[in-house]
């Protein structure tokens, strides 16, 4: 019998793995400007079938997505990343009758303004904001909002963007950040929620939510929203990860989103839990992982079982504590480097990510593309996990040239 077969969009390699493991035939679709070649090197020999295309031709996209799943007969296209086209690639599967979840419910989770509107008309996490079609019209909304708030586009994942903004005058920095990414579209000024903030990682089954853990986050110093680590499971009380999981989940359910992962950021304020966003994904910065050497589910395998149509093993199989950490050095000439291979050889580092060599540019870090890597560690409890992370850090040393 021949396997199903599986389009899948921007797959990252353990992806493609993933997905036969789960008995898919996979044919994967990528922008060969969007990763080295190297990387797309192994996702193409993972793969049963493996095409390249321009993402920014978007009807040139919709035809390579539509010809790949009728000629492979495929069971679903799905989209697996980034998601400046994630979208488009809904709305094709949807046209075939191809999608785990309609483009409707896959806008509302990443579009930040429809999220908010979504939200605002069923009263749910209030939060105070306006919306401006681009940056350069939205000073007339900052008379709405009660500075320092939150200034960021509707449509950009990563930190991206994201700012607190403190006075009128950082406005037009603000704008040229923008500018800088290629963003022209809508912006949003909202109220700043003090508080922690969390990631609450789900997995959908038909329309049923699944809480598979509380992620905490740790951000970089303001004016900028720049994560800097995560800790799964998150160090805090039962009750407020009842509580973030509740309102995940009605979240989830008036998007009406029915299949696969989602990750979606809440703040706990004074007030209880308010959303911050959401994303019809897996978790970026590696918190798959976090979850994986924590309980031992595997989130991206989980995502592919339930498009083969069977319930995913959410069972935690332990209970310990993962953490990753980002660096960031001062921005120059990297000099020397130290402790980056002694740190790899620890028996509780799963991954240790540092691309830079002696002579290379570490840019400024103003989100999460332009962190200069990571570390991952694993421990009994937080306090291990902790202080193997911050052993780690100490350990890997560097000298920079400021430019």
């Amino acid at each position: 019998m021949t396997a199903p077969s599986l389009v899948l969009v921007t797959p990252f390699r353990q992806y493609v793995s993933k997905a036969k493991e789960e008995g898919f035939r996979v044919c994967s679709i990528w922008d060969p400007r969007l990763e080295s070649p190297e990387y797309l090197a192994v996702v193409a020999q993972r793969s049963d079938e493996f095409i390249l295309t321009d993402f920014a031709d978007r009807d040139g996209l919709r035809a390579v997505i539509r010809d790949a799943a009728l000629r492979l007969d495929a069971s679903y296209v799905h989209h697996a990343g980034r998601e400046d086209t994630m979208l488009l690639a809904y709305e094709v599967a949807d046209e075939l009758g191809k999608a785990a979840n309609q483009p409707s419910a896959v806008h509302l989770l990443n579009d930040k303004l429809a999220m908010r509107d979504l939200l605002r008309r069923h009263g749910v996490s209030g939060v105070r904001y306006a919306a401006a079609p681009s940056w350069r019209d939205a000073a007339p909304l900052l008379d709405a909002v009660e500075l320092p708030a939150v200034v960021k586009p509707t449509s950009l994942a990563g930190s991206r963007g994201v700012l607190l903004l403190r006075q009128r005058s950082e406005l037009a920095e603000w704008g040229r950040r923008l500018d800088g990414y290629g963003y022209r579209g809508p912006v949003l000024v909202e109220e700043y929620l003090r508080g922690q903030e969390y990631s609450v990682e789900t997995i959908s089954v038909d329309g049923v939510h699944h809480v598979v853990g509380v992620t905490h986050k740790e951000l970089g110093a303001p004016p900028a929203f720049v994560e800097m680590g995560h800790v799964h499971p998150a160090p805090a009380a039962a009750r407020r990860h009842a509580a973030m999981g509740e309102l995940t989940v009605r979240l989830l359910t008036l998007a009406g989103y029915r299949n696969g992962p989602a990750h979606t950021e809440v703040i706990w304020t004074a007030a209880g839990p308010k959303l911050v966003e959401s994303q019809a994904r897996v978790g970026g910065d590696r918190i798959f992982r976090l979850v994986e050497l924590a309980t031992g589910v595997d989130i991206e395998r989980a995502m592919f079982a339930v498009l083969a149509g069977r319930e995913p093993d959410l069972a935690p199989r332990h209970h310990r504590v993962a953490r990753i950490g980002y660096f960031a050095f001062p921005a120059g000439v990297l000099e020397s480097v130290s402790g980056v291979v002694q740190a790899r050889d620890l028996p509780y580092v799963a991954d240790l990510h540092f691309p830079f060599g002696v002579g290379d540019a570490l840019p400024a870090v103003l989100d999460s593309k332009s962190r200069h890597g990571y570390v991952i560690v694993s421990g009994d409890d937080q306090a291990e996990a902790a202080r193997r992370l911050a052993f780690v850090q100490d350990l890997v040393q560097v000298d920079v040239k400021a430019e």
